[in-house]
């Protein structure tokens, strides 16, 4: 049976949408130029367009490097963290899995720790979490994996489920030996997601089904 639970927040918790469209904005109105719409900028993003060609919808190539230093400056302030939304269902399967006494553990790409712990206890998640681990953001599945490894005590692979939306969380969960639970609801296209054949594949986390993990 399932003991441990680890989750990705930005996506498969966490609707980050107009937290990032908003940020993306901001920083092409501070240049001069005019962003896309959101519905655009999102499916880019999912599709993983790169930073550069992005921008080059806009015409904004040329502030590549600029976009990226703002990026990292603002994403994670505090009124852009205010934009972020609950994915529908969260709070029952979280605390579904709670009553069940399953131990959750949060990896998140964070720099900022206590804009993250200021978050997480307003959307009311701090009470399910066990365990906060904060990333920095564009680690590998390698390193994600070798940090929660340094960081969580007595993990158990066959008693593990991972729980994420992008080949990082998928590769990590592999190098632990986890099972992983894909969810399409984040910045990950299905299609994508199903070319890296994780063991399972739901809309969101409101499918997640631990009896079907099938283990011991």
């Amino acid at each position: 049976m399932i003991q441990m639970i680890i989750l990705d927040l930005d996506g498969p918790i966490i609707d980050c949408r107009l937290r990032h469209y908003t940020c993306y904005s901001q920083i092409l109105a501070e240049h001069g130029f005019t962003p896309i719409n959101l519905e655009d900028y999102w499916q880019m993003k999912r599709s993983r367009v790169g930073i550069k060609e992005l921008l080059s919808a806009s015409g904004a190539e040329s502030i590549t490097e600029a976009f990226k230093k703002s990026w990292l400056e603002l994403i994670e302030q505090p009124h852009m963290l205010e934009l972020d939304l609950l994915q529908p269902g969260t709070t029952a399967k979280l605390q579904s899995w709670r009553e069940k006494r399953v131990r959750m553990v949060l990896v998140t790409m964070r720099r900022l720790i206590e804009p993250l712990n200021h978050e997480l206890a307003r959307l009311g998640l701090d009470i399910f979490l066990d365990q906060v681990i904060a990333c920095p953001p564009a680690l590998t599945g390698q390193a994600k994996a070798e940090q929660l490894k340094n960081t969580v005590t007595e993990i158990s692979p066959e008693h593990c489920l991972w729980i994420g939306d992008t080949e990082v969380d998928i590769e990590a969960a592999r190098l632990l030996g986890c099972r992983v639970w894909a969810l399409t609801c984040g910045i990950r296209t299905e299609h994508y997601l199903v070319s890296l054949s994780p063991d399972f594949l739901s809309p969101d986390l409101t499918y997640v089904d631990l009896s079907a993990c099938n283990l011991p």
